[in-house]
């Protein structure tokens, strides 16, 4: 039976695109102010080697470190977090679609965040009205634990008070949230959503280049490559989750794990 569901908040319930379209901005500027003669077009190329070839999650340190070296990175890394932590309630919108979901599954299973978010996002979903569908709030800069680590999803079901299989992980990423909940022996709906379902209209020609190069290269679409980094099931829109969950409620054992269609 399952109890608890939890919920990844980057690209499931806030959309982070239009934040990491700032982020590269910003480490485009550092390192124009160091006088590297690099163009906006090459960084996103290294970018999606980095995604693509090496599956990085964390393209963005790895292709800060390429161009900055470790010392001068450290010194902007700091500035640039601030940045987007004063303006995350703008860069960084409620996704559509997903407030029903949410409001639907409340009435049905307690609810809870596992979510490498700064403090700062409990005060956004507060102001979108959905914190108080939440009985869980983890967020790592508050818990002091990061996913992928195992022991942020054994610390959420210990909170929980549930056992493993009792509790379903929501996640738009394979690494961070299939993986590592699956390893403590979490359900696992992996949500990969498409680009044009997100709804965002990029404004700018930064902007714009980053979303022609996510569309390129996605760390929430790099698939599968064993049956540790499969999911119990898939859902590619948002009225689709509550469908997976749905089909989860029943005995597991009796579905094969599934992908999706592309």
């Amino acid at each position: 039976m399952i109890k608890w569901i939890f919920f990844d908040v980057g690209n499931v319930i806030l959309n982070d695109d239009p934040a990491m379209a700032v982020y590269y901005q910003e480490i485009f500027k550092a390192i124009k102010e160091q006088g590297n003669h690099v163009t906006f077009d090459q960084l996103l190329k290294d970018r999606e080697h980095s995604i693509l070839n090496k599956r990085e999650g964390k393209h963005y340190i790895q292709v800060a470190l390429k161009h900055l070296g470790r010392d001068t990175w450290s010194k902007y890394e700091p500035k640039i977090k601030k940045h987007l932590s004063n303006n995350w309630a703008t860069i960084s919108p409620l996704m559509p679609g997903i407030v029903p979901v949410i409001k639907s599954l409340a009435k049905k299973y307690q609810l809870g965040f596992i979510a490498n978010q700064p403090r700062v996002v409990e005060e956004i979903l507060q102001n979108h009205g959905l914190l108080e569908y939440f009985k869980i709030k983890g967020f790592s800069q508050s818990v002091g634990l990061n996913k992928p680590d195992p022991e942020f999803f054994n610390w959420a079901i210990k909170k929980a008070g549930c056992k493993p299989e009792q509790a379903i992980m929501i996640g738009d990423r394979i690494d961070n949230d299939i993986k590592p909940a699956k390893s403590v022996g979490m359900r696992t709906i992996w949500f990969p959503i498409l680009h044009d379902i997100k709804d965002w209209e990029p404004v700018t020609e930064f902007e714009k280049k980053y979303l022609s190069s996510l569309e390129r290269a996605c760390v929430s679409h790099l698939m599968p490559r064993d049956k540790s980094e499969s999911p119990d099931t898939t859902a590619r829109d948002f009225g689709l989750i509550l469908v997976e969950v749905e089909r989860l409620k029943y005995d597991p054992e009796l579905w094969e794990p599934y992908i999706g269609e592309g």
